[in-house]
């Protein structure tokens, strides 16, 4: 499927969401890849507002990390082999306590360490829902926001 399938079966706006939603869980679809196609295909002029694209796709985002992140939250909770490993991990990142959040925020923004593996580790860490929620949203927005501009700043 391509980025224009995509928004002529759902719209620009659901599009957005949608691919935002699915590029969190399945590491071969791009949401950077579909915001450069629709940016480059609309132009991203006046008609097509780039907050609200840049806001649905964020929350796309958040919403497809979420269930990982409850999911990873609950194996703290199992008996395991893990578990005394996770356990330190903890207490050591408890020493720095904007450590976990400031990781979580570069790896939204830049990628690196990998987004998919911080946002899960963050359940495991326990790293709290509404903090969490608060700074995969913003960091994913600035990054997509980035990119549109970006985009439609070297297509010019």
């Amino acid at each position: 499927m391509t980025a224009h399938s995509i928004v002529a079966a759902l719209g620009i706006y659901a599009g957005a969401f949608v691919v935002g939603a699915i590029s969190s869980v399945v590491p071969l679809v791009s949401i950077d890849v579909f915001l450069v196609g629709i940016t480059l295909a609309t132009g991203m002029t006046g008609a097509v507002p780039i907050a609200l694209i840049v806001i649905l796709a964020a929350a796309g985002q958040l919403a497809g990390k979420l269930p990982i992140y409850f999911a990873t939250r609950g194996v703290v909770a199992l008996p395991g082999p893990h578990r005394a490993r996770i356990d330190r991990l903890r207490a050591r990142l408890a020493r720095w306590q904007r450590a976990p959040h400031l990781v979580l925020a570069t790896s939204a923004v830049v990628g690196l360490p990998p987004f998919s593996f911080v946002a899960t580790a963050a359940g495991a860490l326990a790293i709290r829902v509404q903090p969490f929620c608060l700074v995969v949203f913003a960091g994913r927005a600035l990054r997509f926001a980035l990119v549109i501009v970006a985009t439609a700043l070297t297509a010019r």
